[in-house]
């Protein structure tokens, strides 16, 4: 996460493996906040490599201070935009009684009751595009070409040449409507108490059809993979932004993808390209939103990955990299309801 010199941040960690009595000694020794002495790009990085036997679940910048009765500064747990002053009525009254707090809360609380007002304004523009732009995307528009169609002689059409024309506005209709597919899809997560709607789908099937209309999809390989409940839409956003970055971030004189099963485990599905290679620490960096390597030439907004990052996490699956000597396999584990792996 990055840190500004000054800042503290909340820290939870959880054990990897039970069967080594270390993840034990170093889950007892695991801070609960951290110091940012420096600025820095990634202030858990060197956390995460001294305390190898501890998954860390969650960080958190926490800015809300008490002074405890021997007169040192300490953070508490609150946690920005997550554990705020009057969420937990325990807690504020068990600092009330330990400590003093010294540090004006207010501006956090309108902070909250700010960003809850921006949550409402997108809510509502998500029932606008879901009910409003569903009649004209996929019923007056598709509706109406067809009766044009219906009513146009042939004779007309190859006197006027209006084969190209015709054939844009059909693959232009298809493609608006797998647009606000996916757009649905995303807006559906938005209601309050959403839940992902899933369909039982082939992967390879609903992949090939996503990407069957790209520029790049003769650089895609796609092995038999394994049939499993996903939203379709969603799934396929996530695996296409890791075969964009693929093919994006690559210098290799042929570049391509290749997705296939896990064949150590059926429950693995993998995405490999030929590209420049991303490590762990790299990966953990850039799925943070707007993160974008310091001088790359190539242009884009740093949402790709943590798009991709945070559907997978929706499903409950999990991702992780493997850096090769050339390219990046991403692997994500389709049977990780189990386990945790958040990325703040």
């Amino acid at each position: 996460m990055k840190a500004k010199k000054g800042e503290w941040f909340s820290l939870d960690w959880e054990i990897i493996d039970f069967y080594d009595p270390l993840s034990f000694e170093q889950f007892d020794n695991s801070p609960s906040f951290l110091y940012a002495e420096e600025d820095s790009n990634q202030i858990e990085s060197e956390l995460i490599n001294k305390l190898d036997r501890l998954r860390l679940t969650s960080i958190f910048m926490t800015s809300v201070f008490v002074t405890s009765q021997h007169g040192i500064k300490v953070p508490t747990h609150y946690q920005i935009g997550k554990f705020m002053p009057g969420d937990n009525p325990n807690y504020d009254k068990w600092l009330a009684n330990y400590h003093k707090i010294n540090f004006e809360i207010t501006e956090y609380v309108r902070d909250k009751e700010a960003l809850n007002q921006k949550n409402i304004y997108l809510e509502h523009a998500a029932k606008i595009i879901r009910h409003d732009m569903h009649s004209g995307i996929n019923t007056y528009i598709p509706r109406g070409f067809k009766g044009l169609l219906r009513r146009i002689p042939k004779d007309a059409i190859e006197k006027y040449k209006l084969d190209t024309s015709i054939k844009l506005l059909s693959e232009g209709i298809d493609h608006a409507q797998r647009v606000y597919q996916g757009v649905y899809a995303f807006t559906n997560l938005v209601k309050k108490d959403s839940v992902l709607e899933k369909e039982t789908c082939n992967l390879k099937e609903i992949l090939l059809e996503y990407l069957g209309g790209t520029a790049y999809s003769d650089q895609i390989i796609i092995e038999d993979l394994i049939t499993i409940d996903v939203n379709k839409s969603l799934f396929c956003t996530a695996v296409d932004n890791l075969i964009r970055n693929g093919l994006k971030y690559n210098d290799s004189e042929t570049k391509w993808v290749k997705i296939f099963m896990d064949p150590e485990d059926d429950d693995t599905i993998c995405i490999q390209d030929n590209g420049r290679g991303l490590t762990k620490k790299e990966f953990i960096e850039y799925c943070r939103p707007y993160v974008r390597k310091e001088g790359q030439e190539e242009t884009g907004s740093g949402l790709g990955l943590n798009i991709a990052a945070a559907i997978f996490d929706e499903h409950g699956f999990r991702m992780e990299p493997q850096k090769l000597e050339i390219g990046t396999i991403m692997r994500v584990d389709l049977d990780a309801n189990d386990k945790k792996y958040i990325i703040s």
